[in-house]
């Protein structure tokens, strides 16, 4: 299923598990050659560190755990 990535610099919190929030720091799309059946990767951390994102742990997700996820976007 094709989903829409979502975009850098917005947070977004999962439908699933309302504990889970990610503020998006990078999307990359890589070269299907690369890796198989991945859409895009978020690249994203606490949104407690959005301004300071070098020190925070990062969160890394597929485009199929996004969508597990069901991520919605909580800022403008």
């Amino acid at each position: 299923m094709k989903i829409k990535p979502p975009q850098i610099g917005k947070t977004y919190v999962s439908r699933t598990d309302p504990n889970l929030i990610v503020y998006v720091v990078d999307v990359t799309v890589p070269d299907p050659e690369e890796i198989a059946d991945t859409e895009f990767i978020v690249e994203g951390c606490d949104p407690v560190y959005k301004d300071d994102t070098m020190n925070a742990d990062g969160l890394e997700f597929t485009s199929d755990v996004w969508a597990k996820y069901e991520f919605t976007s909580v800022s403008a």
